[in-house]
């Protein structure tokens, strides 16, 4: 009796919804597991659990423009694993948190190059048609290289130095009063 209390208790395994499980035998992935509650012996049986509903990334970080103006850049990525890949993100990156770090490098990369190209004036006017190259260019880089279904990538914000803004408010209010005196 006291051999099965040791025994039985830990070999039940529950996996909620929204996660799917790798089952590893002797350390060797055999099987995956999706919601439900599974008996498996615990001293060979490990469960391994992901996270299968939409990951979100906050990325922060800095980018220079064609005429040398630095920017700071807030970008939102989702992704969801291909739960029928779940296998092959275990082997090659062990936790959805590894996964999650090259993708947000990945976007990190690709937002700075595509935003390089640009004058800093011309990413002021043109936000709203910059941002969906940004994310053209990050669902080509992740496709199916990272196991994962990319969802969205959004500028949430690039701002300036407050000097460069200065200028540029100067300008604006420059051109108003040629304009207003013309």
């Amino acid at each position: 009796a006291v051999l099965a209390v040791i025994t039985v208790p830990p070999s039940f395994h529950t996996v909620d919804a929204g996660e799917i499980a790798v089952v590893k035998r002797l350390g060797k992935i055999t099987n995956t597991r999706t919601a439900g509650t599974y008996f498996d012996f615990w001293m060979i049986n490990t469960y391994d659990v992901y996270d299968a509903k939409v990951q979100q990334l906050n990325i922060q970080t800095e980018a220079y423009t064609t005429d040398s103006q630095q920017m700071d850049i807030s970008l939102t990525v989702q992704f969801q694993i291909q739960q029928h890949n779940v296998k092959e993100i275990a082997t090659n990156y062990g936790k959805l948190e590894l996964l999650a770090n090259r993708i947000e490098a990945v976007s990190t990369e690709r937002t700075k190059s595509v935003l390089s190209q640009y004058k800093a004036e011309t990413l002021i006017v043109e936000r709203a048609n910059v941002s969906p190259m940004v994310e053209q260019s990050i669902r080509e880089a992740i496709s199916d290289k990272f196991f994962v279904d990319f969802n969205a990538a959004v500028l949430t914000d690039i701002s300036f130095s407050d000097a460069f803004e200065k200028a540029v408010e100067d300008k604006m209010t420059a051109e108003q009063e040629k304009l207003k005196a013309e």
